[in-house]
């Protein structure tokens, strides 16, 4: 749909996107081949697609995956699916809260046996994308690669490097499980209403081993949590206040393990983080 077909279904409809569930709309069809091509589908692929809002991507999505599992929200925008879908063979529709659902019902088929591969594809709601990504990461095993359309913001977070003002927590905890590359940068008139800020099209490819090996996966992420909470503290001062160990303990950690107390959390990298993790599982 083109940005004058979506203003006349909403005012035929004597309504508006709702702000709330982060209802921008891709206008550009270009943008639906970038995603198309970075989705890298077969008809053994199972495609479930978060926000499927007039069901463009859906259409395409449907031409070249085995099943597509279409989740909407909005019972407006999903009674448009269900007229569009309800006799295709491939599509399923969910009139759902994704942040709501059990995504175990979805990842396996009727008899209990699970498809090649599952994907997620998703223009996901701007204001809820961190919990999704959370949601989606818990899946790792079972979901094979997702292609997300994100603030761009977010996104930079998630590919950031240490050092830099972007690198967090949230860059560790999805590069221990994931993969990820930005694959394009999208300004607000690709979509309607446009958006005030520029948007990503990220791929995660979940990995068959995290990127680290850590002994206790519970202490490394609230090592890491910690320690960016409070990003501009030394390190030390910063995982003191967290009680993992005694101060004894945590300085010899840094000693052996060659870590200056004095460094920000910003600089160090996930390899790092994981060896201090080891380092203090060993000493609880």
């Amino acid at each position: 749909m083109n940005q004058q077909q979506i203003r006349d279904f909403f005012a035929l409809n004597h309504t508006r996107p709702k702000k709330q569930l982060g209802q921008n709309f891709l206008v550009n069809p270009e943008v639906l081949k970038i995603i198309l091509e970075a989705g890298e589908l077969s008809d053994a692929d199972t495609v479930i697609e978060i926000g499927a809002g007039l069901g463009c991507l859906t259409d395409v999505v449907a031409r070249h995956a085995k099943r597509v599992i279409a989740i909407e929200v909005d019972e407006l925008l999903y009674n448009v699916l269900a007229s569009q879908f309800s006799t295709h063979s491939r599509v399923q529709l969910l009139n759902v809260d994704v942040l709501k659902l059990e995504l175990n019902s979805l990842l396996s088929d009727g008899a209990g046996t699970v498809p090649t591969t599952f994907k997620i594809i998703a223009n996901l709601p701007y204001s809820i994308t961190t919990p999704i990504l959370w949601k989606l990461l818990a899946h790792h095993k079972q979901i094979h690669s997702c292609v997300l359309m994100m603030q761009k913001e977010v996104a930079e977070r998630i590919v950031a490097g240490p050092g830099g003002k972007d690198y967090g927590a949230l860059t560790i905890g999805i590069t221990y499980r994931a993969e990820a590359e930005l694959i394009a940068t999208l300004s607000p008139e690709n979509f309607y209403p446009a958006p005030k800020v520029d948007s990503a099209l990220l791929k995660l490819t979940m990995r068959e081993k995290p990127k680290v090996a850590v002994k206790d996966e519970e202490l490394f992420f609230k090592i890491v949590r910690t320690a960016f909470r409070t990003r501009r503290k030394m390190l030390k001062n910063a995982l003191v206040r967290g009680r993992f160990a005694s101060d004894e303990v945590l300085m010899t950690a840094f000693k052996e393990l060659g870590i200056a107390p004095q460094r920000r959390a910003e600089t160090l990298d996930i390899t790092e983080f994981a060896a201090f993790a080891n380092f203090l599982s060993h000493s609880l």
